[in-house]
């Protein structure tokens, strides 16, 4: 899959991102739990000073889905802390210059929890 991202001003970006949205949507078996087109959640395109629209599929504390999502495509899934008890964990592409994401925000579980659910389940 292509990652060079191009920026479209205007009604063009929008239309792009929306094309993606349904090509990349109608491809995947996850149902994302909401699809938003927005431009400050991606980086700048080089040599500009322009965020290009992009696709943001949100998958409801669901990391499997974000993983069938980027099996699929053929992207590789990340991570990181999002804040003490939860981790943002995405995977991201391009399609036809256009940037699109999908993720989630999952809740850590600390040794205690993982410990006290398996206590209840004996």
């Amino acid at each position: 899959m292509a990652t060079e991202i191009t920026f479209r001003p205007g009604l063009e970006g929008i239309m792009a991102a929306l094309s993606v949205a349904e090509q990349v949507a109608s491809s995947v078996p996850a149902i994302p739990a909401s699809v938003d087109l927005n431009s400050a959640h991606f980086d700048y395109v080089p040599g500009t000073y322009e965020r290009p629209m992009g696709v943001l599929f949100y998958f409801h504390r669901s990391t499997e889905s974000v993983r069938e999502f980027a099996e699929t495509l053929g992207l590789e899934v990340q991570d990181r802390p999002h804040d003490a008890t939860s981790t943002y964990v995405f995977a991201e592409g391009a399609l036809n210059g256009v940037p699109f994401r999908a993720w989630t925000i999952v809740t850590i579980e600390t040794s205690a929890v993982a410990n006290e659910s398996s206590a209840v389940a004996a």
